[in-house]
């Protein structure tokens, strides 16, 4: 078993957390495993974090604050494990 230390993603920025993997809670109960993928141009006309493999947004940035869970979820854990290859 790999172990990964965690990132403040709450006052990383957006930017940087790109490519790096976690592991989120919904709201349902449902775990997603996977990469987040920066984009500049989302649904609320900023830039955001989305689920690499099924673009669902995960953090949303907030430009004078703590960036924020995305309210389909309950947690997430951003490591600081990074995806390589794949751009």
């Amino acid at each position: 078993m790999n172990v990964s230390e965690s990132i403040d993603w709450e006052h990383t920025p957006i930017d940087m957390l790109h490519r790096h993997r976690f592991i989120a809670r919904t709201q349902e109960g449902q775990t997603l495993d996977g990469w987040l993928c920066y984009e500049t141009v989302s649904p609320h006309g900023g830039s955001s974090l989305f689920d690499w493999d099924h673009m669902t947004e995960v953090i949303i940035p907030r430009r004078y604050g703590l960036n924020v869970l995305h309210p389909f979820f309950r947690s997430v854990n951003v490591l600081k494990e990074i995806r390589v290859g794949r751009q």
